[in-house]
């Protein structure tokens, strides 16, 4: 039996490597402020389009698009004087989002939350039970309510898949302030965005519209991923006491959230839609089809991709989260990937008839990496993926009979 015997080669045995070329990706800001509504319709529209289309309703997972909360849905017993749940949008009403409180607040009056009345409740109106003064500094992007963080002006915002406990990430996020001073906030409200390990990826500001409303939103064409969001809302929490305008105290309410849809934050074996769940997917050799049942829509999707003799492939091998179509051609050796993040293909070399195909995360990035076992030799051979394909590396592993576990259904 032979154990941990590895050897680090170049490429050779005439590998032959084509690579797709990866994009940084940069970020997309969109801001703008007036008076009303009318006067930011536009670039909010217009990062609408910068998300895609929207996907009404609550609940089930989709791969492109945005989700949208505007509040105004939310009943009487968890608006004003109640505290808003923080799960409220992805228990309640399904979209992924869960809110927390940070800085400010301690103790009880941690993560508690508000969203305004409506006329019909009696209750006065955009935050008015709190401060008479409040009913008249804010507007509303779309009737009649609006949100806050209680005794704290940050919050965060935490990406799930849709009625689930699953960390999701998104494409972009953006929101509408309402009242946004800058002689005495200093313009202190802005929206920052991390990744999911952490990182922060930009930050942008909402622009002044004193007693209106602006609008701030950042999102990415590719690549980076957004994992959670944090919301600076003027420089004071919503109180009794704190009176916009007065001592350099300035008091911002918000409205409309909108965001991309939520995507697995890691990938998920066989998880074609994102959602975080493996779908029941067929590859159908004589026409090369592959056939994907979405388990986050219960939709029939799929491609045709590869031929008679090819043999299914699973894997991420961009990191996108999300399993790409790939196949394995034994009689040339050629692995071909297509790239779920991009729809581009990758073509790579390794393998001979009478390999095993075992793909994995071997080097630990992220991303699945080409690898067949050669029962001959008992040998794990795989390329690098972390390293362009450029590291080839053997490990002589097993004894005669065995079975690898990777790949055991071809």
């Amino acid at each position: 039996m032979k154990f941990n015997t590895i050897l680090k080669l170049a490429i050779g045995f005439a590998l032959s490597i084509y690579l797709t070329i990866s994009v940084v990706a940069s970020p997309v800001v969109r801001q703008g402020g007036g008076a009303n509504a009318a006067a930011i319709q536009a670039i909010v529209d217009q990062f609408r389009a910068d998300l895609g289309g929207a996907n009404n309703g609550v609940g089930g997972s989709f791969t492109t698009g945005r989700r949208e909360i505007n509040w105004d849905g939310v009943p009487d017993n968890a608006s004003e004087p109640n505290n808003f749940p923080v799960d409220f949008f992805n228990v309640n009403s399904p979209r992924g989002v869960i809110f927390n409180s940070i800085e400010d607040a301690t103790g009880a009056g941690l993560n508690q939350f508000a969203v305004s009345s409506t006329t019909a409740s009696g209750v006065p109106v955009r935050f008015g039970n709190i401060n008479a003064n409040y009913t008249n500094n804010f507007t509303t992007f779309s009737a009649q309510r609006l949100f806050i963080a209680r005794n704290t002006h940050i919050l965060e915002v935490n990406f799930v898949i849709p009625g689930t406990n699953i960390p999701a990430t998104v494409s972009g996020f953006g929101l509408v302030f309402t009242d946004v001073d800058s002689a005495t906030g200093g313009n202190r409200s802005l929206i920052r965005v991390y990744d999911r390990n952490g990182r922060q990826l930009s930050a942008a500001s909402a622009p002044v519209a004193d007693n209106g409303l602006s609008f701030v939103g950042i999102s990415f064409n590719a690549g980076e991923r957004i994992a959670r969001v944090v919301i600076e809302s003027g420089n004071a929490a919503l109180s009794s006491t704190n009176n916009d305008g007065v001592n350099g105290v300035d008091v911002v309410a918000m409205d409309d959230f909108i965001y991309g849809e939520p995507r697995a934050s890691q990938y998920h074996p066989s998880d074609f839609d994102g959602d975080g769940t493996a779908d029941r997917t067929m590859f159908r050799p004589s026409t090369g089809q592959w056939f994907v049942l979405q388990s986050g829509s219960n939709t029939l999707t799929g491609t045709t991709f590869g031929a008679n003799g090819d043999v299914p492939i699973e894997g991420d091998f961009d990191g996108d989260s999300r399993s790409d179509f790939a196949i394995w051609r034994p009689s040339t050796g050629q692995w071909i990937f297509n790239n779920s993040s991009n729809n581009s293909n990758t073509f790579v070399q390794l393998g001979a008839v009478g390999d095993k195909p075992v793909p994995g995360d071997y080097d630990k990035d992220g991303k699945t990496d080409p690898a067949v076992w050669r029962a001959s030799n008992t040998g794990w051979y795989y390329l690098e993926s972390s390293n362009n394909y450029n590291t080839f590396n053997v490990i002589g592993y097993g004894v005669s009979g065995d079975i690898p576990v990777q790949g055991s259904s071809q």
